[in-house]
């Protein structure tokens, strides 16, 4: 039978994300864990990590168990901390990963009064544009932009994200008109250059037909908000969300452009682990921004 020792050192190598650093962690030194990993395997009878010199990746058995210890020692983790405490009570530390722009414009306000109403509870947030490995980086919970490649990964759609081609009048004064797709390759065009992004490639969709339009520029970004500062300077053409930039579209600050063709939406998504049993944290987090992002 394996022992809850050697299923928490193969859970703590993946969150190092290497043996010599999951041994600083833990006390122990790499032979010993290797030792250990090597009998948890045998015992099991696959193979849970794809280990070498210089990389180290978990297999999709790997995967699973490793999801499904998480539910557990975090189950044990509060059973061995309050005794009378109730079961769905939300406590230790939740870690949210969220883009910069949704994550300042609403998360985060959300999550400070999630944590007031679960004292008990440590919430860390993270913002960035960049995509996220939850099992390498320690993530309970992201929201961030399309669905994830892993499929041991739960995703739901949070937020509709419509986006436009748009420019501020002060960018276009002088320069040609953009009747056509194939005119934004006379312009500057800003571009973002992160996980779900459309960077250089930008496709747009005619009345009867789809097409990608290969645009250059000199400011290229990781950052939502600085690619949306950009814009509002006057420095070029960007694709924005409507959520982000809509006041800007009212006052005319921006202008949408291409009206007559649309972009494939970039819609925010709610993800988390694949878990039959969610620990309460995660459970009543995610419940909690589903119920409330609407009304922020």
């Amino acid at each position: 039978m394996n022992s809850i020792t050697d299923l928490s050192i193969f859970v703590g190598v993946v969150k190092a994300g290497t043996i010599s650093g999951a041994g600083r962690r833990l006390g122990l030194s790499p032979a010993s864990i290797s030792k250990r990993l090597a009998r948890l395997e045998e015992e099991i009878g696959v193979r849970l990590l794809n280990r070498s010199s210089r990389a180290m990746s978990l297999t999709e058995e790997g995967k699973i168990l490793y999801h499904k210890l998480l539910v557990i020692l975090d189950d044990l983790d509060e059973a061995t901390s309050s005794v009378s405490r109730a079961g769905d009570n939300a406590r230790g530390t939740l870690k949210v990963a969220s883009t910069v722009g949704l994550g300042k414009s609403r998360i985060a306000s959300l999550i400070a009064e999630f944590s007031r109403d679960n004292p008990e509870l440590v919430v860390q947030l993270y913002l960035g544009d960049k995509q996220i490995d939850f099992i390498r980086e320690g993530f309970d919970v992201a929201i961030a932009i399309g669905q994830p490649s892993d499929s041991t990964m739960i995703a739901k759609r949070l937020l509709k994200n419509r986006c436009f081609v748009c420019a501020s009048p002060e960018y276009l004064e002088g320069r040609p008109p953009i009747r056509k797709p194939s005119d934004l390759k006379k312009h500057d065009c800003l571009i973002l250059d992160s996980h779900g992004s459309f960077r250089d490639l930008w496709p747009l969709c005619g009345p009867n037909h789809r097409e990608m339009v290969r645009v250059t520029g000199s400011l290229i970004t990781d950052n939502s908000e600085t690619l949306r500062n950009w814009v509002l300077s006057g420095y070029g053409i960007a694709i924005k969300s409507e959520w982000d930039v809509k006041n800007e579209l009212r006052t005319g600050k921006l202008v949408t452009l291409l009206d007559g063709y649309t972009v494939p939406d970039m819609d925010f998504y709610i993800i988390y682990g694949s878990r039959k049993n969610l620990p309460a944290k995660t459970r009543n987090f995610v419940e909690f921004i589903e119920s409330r992002i609407h009304q922020n």
